[in-house]
């Protein structure tokens, strides 16, 4: 077993909250709330487990109802699992993908040697031997050597392959079992512990085009049993003279069908005849079917319950309505086998719930339950009257399992008028539908299955198929995960996308267990394309991308939306020079983003800016909401215009907006609104399947404050003519932010809220034609064609397969991409000052004092009297501390120093006498301070070495 560090998987879980919230779903519920209660055993009339994060950021959970010994999430699963702490880390580190977790490959010995006389190239040769009591614990609990015989397996001790010029001769071990299905002219190896799963069956021989495994056992049995029933028939002079008595029927009770040979010897090492077919690709046909049914009265089909299981089950159901279908219980998939994969087969079922010899009979009375209970897909019985006429009957059981088979139910939330709602589920696709419309289908079924007008006529008729009957359909849990730490699906209408930190994966729709409503479908038939971009992270962790699909609209949009330096490139370096020049370099630089009229630093900064959107649309695309990563995206402008000025056009929400062709549910909110934030119904309409909220275009007096909790908690949802509800963290949406302005009061508890874009003036309106030589609309650079709206089919099948990449470039990239923040910095500081006191402070620290220097820089001042001029001169009711954070950020746009530390008190405050009065002052520093400071230390030293500076 390969070793994993317990920190490593408490450090990617969250503290091992995850992994709790894995076991126990509804301690989701409580994590937000100051008393952590909840039910591990939903019997349970009161919580009786709690809940609580330590000092050291991990998560216990506590069960009073149990034995009352807290445990991290890592001793759940050992406890879930029943398997000890070592495993559990392995189970864990396979299931979060942490370095260094997996199986150690098993190997056998192997040796090579020359071929002997009787030899040839492509021979075979086994060496058998008596099964050992681990081998045979390896193939099931009951399993034993009689059981493996019934089906012609047999333990090799080696197996001999032959080639041209020498044999490799293959050897068993205890930890590396091999064993062989001998049909003599055919042979079928299996290799349990092959590290490979293309090893793990190997043939020799003529294998045969078709064969069913445990059929002559069948036959054998019905042989016999038949046989048997004959002879006492003979005895039984009665029923030979009576020929009115009914006969007994010779049939066998049933028969087992299985996907494979571990199922099937499991099965019979309970007595069940079990038959399987050699290859999954195989399927019963109906010659086979009815020679079955000639032997057995029923054919129980025991399905793996994972997805494809599932699958295959239902279309043999739908194939022979008759054969009963054998459901595993749902609890078999929370365990996880040593590949760290879920339990799925009856196999499993054994291993999990048969551990003891003297649990046998409870056990046996487990499996007669799902016997009993196992249904085929015919919902309706048919009988004779004593006249002889066929009747029908619909079973309500079997009509409501015929239903939630083909992915019928009712889909439970608070958040529906009735509390729930009819749903299916279509491969992954979950739909809304009304009760007519399941009697529609259930009509429809049987007129496409050519059934006779006399079931239909009665089926037509029954009361079965009303709304009050349906309203018993069972409830059924759905997951519409799409997203997990590090992987993220997408649904589109031809496949399904995995997308992960090592690529990106296509899916057929049925193949994994998550589900997506149909209105959240990507209605487009997508096909896979090669990278559009490179980006190379060195071992400092400084980036570079490399552009590597030029004609990608939406990408080439993204690319100008970040040359912060085009006026530079584009109209600068081209002044006084002929227009053709600059033409002609436009033309080949059109979307170049790295344009070699700009320095080496310049190019980078631009490509920075590009990876940061990358960065930022692969965040939001991902539906996972990680607690380390809480944010808000944040898209302004670079340029910095005078304060109140918007000038917009620059692309943002154009950039995010129409990432709803992926994130279908966008709430959508007006930034300009003024009363925005004074709305007690703002998240009216938002819940778990809101994907992103959008504030769009908003103003530099909106109150960011009042998002802060929503952000990085619990979502709470005031709906109109409805109860409040909330959603936590985990479910809740993520918010997008534009703002043609900078964000107020940018302290380190907003800024680590905040994934901040930036966009570059390159686009810009009509507006601003006094600054700039022309205005230049997205639609310009693509011949008039406008992002979206005049997309091709190809321009779309490159924008979604480009959004997948950002999301595959964010989850491999576990640290904050940041833009470059100059002007970011400065944008803030903008707004931080405001533009009543930037005026103000201009003109205040233009004064000269009487020999023609600066009167208040690089000197001390009165605080009290420079907030009275500012509040005369600006008409304004500040408070002293919102003046002293304007001043400082006046200090810092400026690139002055703000009451230097070594002028400052304990308190961090500055104490002078002004005036022949003590009080507090503010000395701002410029570059003379440097050299004064300097002198004054230099003066300092003359004290403690009697020399001078002058000296020196």
């Amino acid at each position: 077993m390969a070793y994993v560090k317990d920190t490593d998987i408490l450090d990617v879980t969250n503290g091992g909250l995850e992994i709790i919230l894995y076991y126990y779903p509804d301690a989701g519920k409580v994590i937000h709330k100051s008393a952590r209660r909840f039910k591990i055993r939903q019997s349970e009339k009161t919580a009786s487990a709690s809940l609580k994060q330590l000092e050291n950021g991990v998560w216990v959970v506590t069960d009073f109802g149990g034995d009352s010994k807290p445990r991290n999430g890592i001793h759940v699963c050992a406890l879930e699992e029943g398997i000890s702490y070592a495993e559990a880390c392995n189970v864990l580190g396979v299931r979060y993908n942490i370095k260094g977790a997996g199986i150690e490959p098993v190997k056998p010995r192997i040796v090579k040697r020359p071929l002997e006389s009787h030899e040839s190239s492509g021979d075979f040769l086994f060496e058998a031997k008596d099964f050992t009591k681990q081998e045979l614990a390896l193939l099931g609990p009951r399993v034993n050597a009689v059981h493996c015989k019934e089906y012609s397996l047999v333990s090799l001790a080696s197996v001999t392959y032959c080639k041209e010029n020498e044999a490799t001769v293959i050897y068993s071990t205890p930890e590396y079992p091999i064993f062989m299905f001998d049909f003599g002219t055919w042979q079928k190896i299996y290799q349990p512990n092959a590290s490979e799963k293309r090893w793990r069956f190997q043939y020799a021989g003529v294998k045969p085009s078709r064969h069913m495994f445990g059929l002559d056992i069948l036959k054998r049995e019905f042989a016999d049993t038949k046989k048997k029933q004959e002879e006492e028939s003979l005895d039984d002079i009665d029923e030979a003279q009576d020929n009115k008595k009914k006969k007994k029927d010779p049939r066998l009770d049933a028969v087992f069908l299985c996907s494979g040979g571990s199922d099937g010897l499991n099965l019979r090492s309970f007595g069940k005849i079990a038959i399987w077919f050699n290859s999954e690709s195989e399927h019963l046909e109906y010659a086979e079917y009815r020679d079955i049914k000639r032997m057995a009265k029923e054919i129980y089909y025991v399905a793996d319950i994972d997805s494809s299981g599932i699958k295959q089950a239902v279309a043999l159901g739908l194939k022979y309505l008759d054969i009963k279908l054998l459901w595993l219980p749902e609890k078999l998939k929370t365990f996880r086998d040593k590949r760290g994969n879920p339990r799925k087969d009856f196999k499993d079922y054994v291993e999990i719930y048969y551990r003891h010899e003297e649990k046998t009979l409870v056990f046996q009375n487990g499996f007669n339950k799902l016997i009993d209970n196992a249904l085929p897909l015919q919902f309706w019985t048919e009988h004779y009257d004593k006249e002889g006429k066929l009747k029908f009957n619909i079973s309500n059981t079997r009509l409501y399992h015929f239903l939630e088979m083909l992915g019928f139910g009712r889909y439970e939330s608070d958040n529906f008028k009735d509390g729930y709602i009819y749903v299916r589920k279509d491969g992954n696709i979950v739909k809304i539908l009304e009760p007519y419309q399941i009697a529609n289908f259930i009509h429809y079924f049987l007129a496409d299955r050519g059934m006779s007008p006399d079931l239909r006529d009665y089926v037509y008729r029954s009361p079965q198929l009303n709304e009050k009957s349906f309203s018993n359909l069972p409830a059924i849990t759905i997951d519409f995960t799409s997203a997990y730490k590090h992987t993220q699906y997408q649904f589109y209408t031809n496949r399904i996308l995995k997308i992960t930190p090592q690529g990106i994966e296509e899916l057929r729709h049925g193949d994994i267990d998550n589900y997506v409503w149909e209105d959240k479908v990507i209605d487009f038939n997508l096909r896979l394309s090669e990278p559009h971009f490179d980006i190379k992270v060195d071992k400092d962790g400084d980036m570079d991308i490399k552009i590597l699909k030029h004609d990608n609209m939406f990408f080439n949009f993204l690319i100008n939306a970040s040359r912060i330096h085009w006026k530079q490139e584009l109209e600068e370096a081209f002044e006084g020079r002929p227009q053709k020049e600059a033409d002609e370099y436009f033309a080949a630089n059109k979307f170049n983003i790295a344009g070699p009229n700009l320095s080496a630093d310049q190019q980078l900064e631009q490509k920075l800016h590009l990876i940061n959107k990358i960065y930022s649309i692969g965040y939001l695309l991902h539906n996972y909401k990680n607690y380390n990563k809480p944010w808000a995206i944040f898209a302004m402008d670079n340029k910095i215009s005078e304060l109140g000025e918007s000038h917009g056009g620059s692309g943002k929400s154009l950039c995010y907006s129409f990432l709803n062709k992926v994130l279908k549910r966008r709430h959508y909110l007006k930034g300009r609104d003024p009363k925005l934030t004074q709305n007690e119904f703002i998240y009216s309409g938002v819940t778990e399947d809101t994907d992103y909220i959008m504030v769009d275009d908003s103003t530099q007096y909106l109150n960011f404050d009042f998002f802060f909790s929503e952000i990085t908690g619990s979502l709470k949802v005031n709906p109109k003519n409805k109860d409040p509800y909330e959603i936590p963290f985990e479910k809740s949406p993520k918010f997008v932010f534009t703002s043609n302005f900078g964000m107020r009061n940018m302290d380190p508890s907003t800024f680590r809220r905040l994934l901040i874009t930036v966009f570059s003036d390159y686009y810009h309106s009509s507006q601003d034609n006094d600054e700039y030589k022309q205005a230049r609309k997205v639609s310009d650079d693509f011949d008039g064609r406008n992002l979206f709206t005049d997309f091709s089919e190809s321009d779309y099948n490159d924008v979604y397969n480009f959004w997948a990449q950002c999301i595959k470039f964010y989850l491999s990239h576990e640290q904050k991409v940041d833009p470059p923040m100059d002007n970011v910095t400065k944008r803030n500081l903008q707004v931080e000052m405001g533009d009543a006191f930037m005026g103000w402070a201009d003109a205040f620290f233009d004064t000269e004092d009487v020999t023609g220097h600066k009167k208040y820089l690089d000197a001390f001042f009165s605080k009290e009297a420079a907030f009275d001029e500012f509040a005369r001169a600006s008409k304004t009711k500040w408070t002293a501390n919102k003046f002293k954070k304007a001043m400082k950020a006046y200090c810092h746009w400026n690139n002055w120093v703000f009451n230097p530390k070594e002028y400052q008190n304990t308190q961090g405050r500055i104490i002078q006498k002004i005036e022949g009065k003590s009080q507090e002052a503010f000395y701002i520093g410029t570059s003379l301070h440097s050299a004064l400071a300097n002198v004054h230390r230099a003066l300092k030293d003359d004290e403690d070495d009697g020399t001078t500076v002058f000296d020196r």
